[in-house]
């Protein structure tokens, strides 16, 4: 049970990932996604509205807000195309709203105006795991480790890979070391409660 609990937080996590919580590069400085990581997360991307269409919401939907939050960036990267936090942040609204091919032109970028930046490498390998390249997810992720060991955000986007793989004894492993790093912030919290699960 513990296991179907988790791969569901998994699943969840690979996006999360992505809101700019990392105790790594600071290219995101004080910006921060227009929506709490816990709003985003409330429903599936592609879930229908539990707003029927008899009963229409004032309230802007997941949809609207994801759609506003890329016009809002697209505007500010032309103002400023060599910022690499609004690149940065392009990308994750990119990903959140399942823009794949996007958010990998926006991390690029970020990578071409900042190359040594391992935040725009993380989340480019996240990019390719989610459109099925998980070995190259997983080399691009070791070789950030290799030169940065204490990336947290690395190991664990990391340890989702090994997850979804089936790899449970390798993802715990990079979680523990997620979590040892920086336990207090958001991803150190994240990384103990998927230890603590796979503990039960």
């Amino acid at each position: 049970m513990a296991l179907i609990a988790i791969g569901g937080a998994v699943a969840a996590a690979a996006v999360i990932v992505t809101v700019g919580m990392t105790s790594g590069d600071d290219e995101v400085g004080s910006r921060t996604a227009t929506l709490e990581p816990e709003t985003q997360m409330s429903l599936p991307a592609g879930h229908p509205s539990i707003t029927s269409e008899a009963e229409p919401s004032a309230q802007p939907t997941l949809a609207d807000e994801l759609r506003q939050n890329i016009e809002r960036l697209e505007q500010a990267t032309e103002a400023d195309p060599g910022d690499v936090g609004l690149l940065l942040e392009l990308g994750d609204a990119y990903f959140l709203a399942q823009q794949l091919q996007p958010a990998a032109r926006a991390f690029e970028r970020a990578l071409g105006e900042k190359p040594e930046s391992t935040t725009a490498k993380v989340r480019l390998a996240m990019v390719w795991h989610a459109e099925g390249d998980s070995a190259r997810a997983e080399r691009a992720l070791e070789a950030v480790l290799a030169s940065d060991p204490d990336q947290q955000e690395a190991h664990y986007s990391l340890a989702i890979i090994t997850f979804s793989d089936g790899r449970t004894d390798e993802a715990k492993a990079q979680w523990q070391a997620a979590a040892r790093i920086d336990p207090g912030s958001t991803i150190g919290r994240r990384s103990q409660s998927f230890v603590d699960l796979l503990d039960d």
